[in-house]
């Protein structure tokens, strides 16, 4: 009976664990995306670093401008980001187009979310569509994309992904609750 009450006490702080690790967010349509963003904009991700200026650290990313549809931006911008999706982080990878939709507050100059319709280009068909004609642009994205292939190609691409801490935090409690199962075994 006790090995019983100790495998759902344990099973409950995992499941209870693996929850709190979790982004959650309400999804946002086009306009309202529009609406709750500062800057709107595409851009290629061209640097990934890690961020400890943050009282939670995370990712710094700098993007070279496309097209702007919000804000007020230069051709390079940089965004900052959680550095798991579990704290609502976003994952860039260098050498991908984004649609950007990034907010303002007092900690990050720009922050973009997993909460955000921040989305590679090739997968925000909607809201380029929505978007309409950009209030501004940056250079000709196609050329320099055919010049820069090649260098890209040379490089390694970084991803910002740094593994899920909700996997470390279930493989944990895995380890624990064998290890509780096997004490209450022998202790039986």
């Amino acid at each position: 009976m006790r090995w019983l009450a100790l495998c759902s006490f344990v099973l409950g702080s995992l499941i209870h664990a693996s929850e709190a690790q979790a982004c959650s967010c309400l999804k946002l349509s086009p306009s309202e995306g529009l609406a709750a963003s500062q800057a709107v904009f595409t851009g290629e991700v061209i640097a990934i670093e890690r961020n400890e200026t943050t009282k939670f650290g995370g990712l710094e990313i700098t993007l070279r401008v496309e097209q702007v549809w919000k804000g007020a931006l230069q051709e390079q911008v940089e965004v900052r980001t959680a550095g798991s999706s579990a704290a609502c982080g976003y994952s860039f990878v260098k050498g991908t187009t984004y649609l950007i939709y990034a907010v303002r507050d007092d900690a990050d100059p720009l922050r973009v979310s997993l909460c955000s319709r921040t989305a590679r280009v090739e997968d925000a068909q909607e809201d380029l569509d929505f978007l309409g004609k950009p209030s501004q642009r940056f250079g000709d994205p196609g050329m320099r994309r055919k010049s820069e292939h090649a260098e890209a190609n040379m490089k390694d691409n970084c991803s910002a992904s740094r593994g899920t801490t909700g996997d470390r935090w279930l493989i944990l409690s895995a380890l624990m609750l064998a290890g509780a199962m096997l004490a209450v075994r022998r202790a039986t």
